[in-house]
Protein backbone atom coordinates (compact mmCIF):
# COMPACT_ATOMS: atom_id res chain seq x y z
CA UNK A 1 0.00 0.00 0.00
CA UNK A 2 1.25 3.66 -0.87
CA UNK A 3 0.18 6.99 0.15
CA UNK A 4 -0.81 7.72 -3.58
CA UNK A 5 -3.29 4.44 -4.01
CA UNK A 6 -6.15 6.52 -2.92
CA UNK A 7 -8.39 5.01 -5.54
CA UNK A 8 -7.74 1.24 -4.37
CA UNK A 9 -7.92 2.44 -1.01
CA UNK A 10 -10.40 5.26 -0.67
CA UNK A 11 -9.84 5.71 3.63
CA UNK A 12 -6.52 7.35 2.75
CA UNK A 13 -8.16 10.56 1.93
CA UNK A 14 -9.64 11.08 5.26
CA UNK A 15 -6.32 9.40 7.16
CA UNK A 16 -4.76 12.44 5.12
CA UNK A 17 -6.73 14.71 6.71
CA UNK A 18 -7.07 13.54 10.22
CA UNK A 19 -3.11 13.40 10.37
CA UNK A 20 -2.80 17.05 9.04
CA UNK A 21 -5.33 18.33 11.50
CA UNK A 22 -4.10 16.66 14.40
CA UNK A 23 -0.57 17.53 13.79
CA UNK A 24 -0.53 20.61 11.96
CA UNK A 25 -3.80 22.37 13.61
CA UNK A 26 -3.96 20.93 17.00
CA UNK A 27 -0.37 19.90 17.56
CA UNK A 28 -0.91 16.42 19.53
CA UNK A 29 1.77 14.01 19.57
CA UNK A 30 1.56 12.00 16.79
CA UNK A 31 4.15 9.05 16.15
CA UNK A 32 4.17 7.26 12.37
CA UNK A 33 6.06 3.44 11.18
CA UNK A 34 6.57 3.27 7.43
CA UNK A 35 2.73 4.27 5.94
CA UNK A 36 2.61 6.59 8.78
CA UNK A 37 5.91 7.89 8.26
CA UNK A 38 5.01 8.74 4.64
CA UNK A 39 1.61 10.13 5.73
CA UNK A 40 2.88 12.76 7.94
CA UNK A 41 5.84 13.40 5.53
CA UNK A 42 2.78 14.26 2.66
CA UNK A 43 0.64 15.97 5.63
CA UNK A 44 4.16 18.54 5.78
CA UNK A 45 4.45 18.86 2.52
CA UNK A 46 6.56 16.71 0.93
CA UNK A 47 6.22 14.18 -2.20
CA UNK A 48 6.39 10.84 -1.38
CA UNK A 49 7.53 9.11 -4.17
CA UNK A 50 8.73 5.36 -5.52
CA UNK A 51 12.29 4.60 -4.02
CA UNK A 52 14.73 3.97 -6.19
CA UNK A 53 16.24 1.28 -4.53
CA UNK A 54 13.12 -0.32 -2.34
CA UNK A 55 14.76 -1.47 0.75
CA UNK A 56 13.84 -4.82 2.58
CA UNK A 57 15.28 -6.42 5.55
CA UNK A 58 17.67 -5.40 8.04
CA UNK A 59 19.39 -2.20 7.17
CA UNK A 60 22.02 -0.01 8.47
CA UNK A 61 20.74 4.15 9.27
CA UNK A 62 23.11 6.99 10.23
CA UNK A 63 21.66 9.16 12.97
CA UNK A 64 21.90 12.98 12.68
CA UNK A 65 24.32 13.26 15.27
CA UNK A 66 23.61 17.25 15.45
CA UNK A 67 20.39 16.69 17.19
CA UNK A 68 20.76 12.88 18.64
CA UNK A 69 20.70 14.29 22.05
CA UNK A 70 16.95 15.26 22.18
CA UNK A 71 14.85 13.18 19.39
CA UNK A 72 13.29 9.85 19.85
CA UNK A 73 16.98 7.92 18.72
CA UNK A 74 18.53 9.59 21.19
CA UNK A 75 20.84 6.23 22.47
CA UNK A 76 20.11 4.29 19.61
CA UNK A 77 23.27 2.20 18.47
CA UNK A 78 23.71 2.93 14.81
CA UNK A 79 25.11 -0.56 15.22
CA UNK A 80 21.89 -2.59 15.49
CA UNK A 81 20.31 -3.13 11.75
CA UNK A 82 16.81 -1.79 11.42
CA UNK A 83 14.03 -3.94 9.72
CA UNK A 84 13.03 -2.27 6.37
CA UNK A 85 9.85 -2.85 4.14
CA UNK A 86 9.33 -0.49 1.73
CA UNK A 87 9.36 0.68 -1.99
CA UNK A 88 8.23 4.16 -1.07
CA UNK A 89 10.22 7.52 0.36
CA UNK A 90 9.71 11.11 1.42
CA UNK A 91 11.14 13.32 -1.06
CA UNK A 92 11.39 17.20 -0.76
CA UNK A 93 9.95 18.00 2.54
CA UNK A 94 11.16 21.50 2.98
CA UNK A 95 8.48 22.58 5.79
CA UNK A 96 10.97 24.73 8.55
CA UNK A 97 9.49 22.68 11.03
CA UNK A 98 11.25 19.65 10.77
CA UNK A 99 13.73 17.95 11.29
CA UNK A 100 15.64 14.76 9.88
CA UNK A 101 16.61 12.63 12.40
CA UNK A 102 17.77 9.79 10.69
CA UNK A 103 18.79 8.53 6.75
CA UNK A 104 20.05 5.80 5.59
CA UNK A 105 22.27 4.73 1.60
CA UNK A 106 18.92 4.41 -0.06
CA UNK A 107 16.30 6.84 1.81
CA UNK A 108 17.64 10.29 2.95
CA UNK A 109 14.35 10.68 5.65
CA UNK A 110 14.61 7.50 7.54
CA UNK A 111 13.43 9.35 10.81
CA UNK A 112 12.15 12.96 11.40
CA UNK A 113 10.54 15.34 14.18
CA UNK A 114 8.30 18.03 13.49
CA UNK A 115 8.45 20.69 16.09
CA UNK A 116 9.02 18.31 18.52
CA UNK A 117 5.88 16.51 19.21
CA UNK A 118 5.17 14.63 15.22
CA UNK A 119 8.04 12.06 15.26
CA UNK A 120 7.86 9.49 12.42
CA UNK A 121 9.94 6.42 11.07
CA UNK A 122 10.40 4.88 7.76
CA UNK A 123 11.76 1.51 9.35
CA UNK A 124 9.95 -0.66 11.23
CA UNK A 125 10.89 -0.62 14.91
CA UNK A 126 8.03 -2.74 16.42
CA UNK A 127 9.78 -6.23 15.33
CA UNK A 128 8.72 -9.06 17.42
CA UNK A 129 8.58 -13.09 17.75
CA UNK A 130 7.31 -13.82 14.69
CA UNK A 131 7.09 -10.32 12.35
CA UNK A 132 8.31 -11.59 9.29
CA UNK A 133 6.70 -14.88 9.08
CA UNK A 134 3.25 -12.43 9.84
CA UNK A 135 4.37 -10.44 7.27
CA UNK A 136 5.09 -13.07 4.44
CA UNK A 137 1.98 -14.52 4.85
CA UNK A 138 0.29 -12.13 2.96
CA UNK A 139 0.72 -13.12 -0.95
CA UNK A 140 1.37 -9.13 -2.11
CA UNK A 141 3.90 -8.64 0.80
CA UNK A 142 5.47 -12.03 0.35
CA UNK A 143 5.70 -11.34 -3.69
CA UNK A 144 7.89 -8.15 -2.60
CA UNK A 145 10.39 -9.87 -0.55
CA UNK A 146 10.92 -12.58 -2.96
CA UNK A 147 11.40 -10.51 -6.06
CA UNK A 148 13.84 -7.86 -3.61
CA UNK A 149 15.74 -10.26 -1.92
CA UNK A 150 14.86 -13.99 -2.96
CA UNK A 151 13.90 -17.26 -0.62
CA UNK A 152 17.35 -17.32 0.50
CA UNK A 153 17.24 -13.70 1.86
CA UNK A 154 13.97 -14.02 3.33
CA UNK A 155 15.17 -16.49 5.07
CA UNK A 156 18.09 -14.65 6.07
CA UNK A 157 15.83 -11.69 7.26
CA UNK A 158 14.06 -14.62 9.81
CA UNK A 159 17.37 -15.84 10.98
CA UNK A 160 18.87 -12.12 11.75
CA UNK A 161 15.68 -11.23 13.33
CA UNK A 162 15.71 -14.55 15.55
CA UNK A 163 19.19 -14.13 16.44
CA UNK A 164 18.91 -10.51 17.74
CA UNK A 165 15.85 -10.76 18.89
CA UNK A 166 16.06 -9.18 22.51
CA UNK A 167 18.08 -5.97 20.70
CA UNK A 168 15.56 -5.36 18.44
CA UNK A 169 12.80 -5.34 20.78
CA UNK A 170 14.86 -3.24 23.54
CA UNK A 171 15.75 -0.61 20.34
CA UNK A 172 11.73 -0.56 19.96
CA UNK A 173 11.33 -0.05 23.56
CA UNK A 174 14.01 2.97 24.11
CA UNK A 175 12.00 4.92 20.96
CA UNK A 176 8.72 4.47 22.22
CA UNK A 177 10.17 5.77 26.17
CA UNK A 178 11.89 8.63 24.03
CA UNK A 179 8.42 9.43 22.01
CA UNK A 180 6.53 9.61 25.68
CA UNK A 181 9.05 11.65 27.75
CA UNK A 182 9.67 14.54 24.38
CA UNK A 183 5.48 14.46 24.42
CA UNK A 184 5.25 14.68 27.93
CA UNK A 185 7.56 17.56 28.12
CA UNK A 186 5.08 19.65 25.91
Amino acid sequence: MNVWEEDRYPWLIKEKLFIKNWVLKLEKPFFGICLGHQLLGEALGASVIKSKNPEIGFKQIYLNQEVCSNNILKNFSEEMLVLQGHSAEISDLSNKGVTVLASSKDCSIQALSYLNHAFSVQFHPEVVNKTIQDWISIPEIKCDFNEAVGQKGISEIIEYQQKNRRSLINGAKLIYENWLNLIKKK
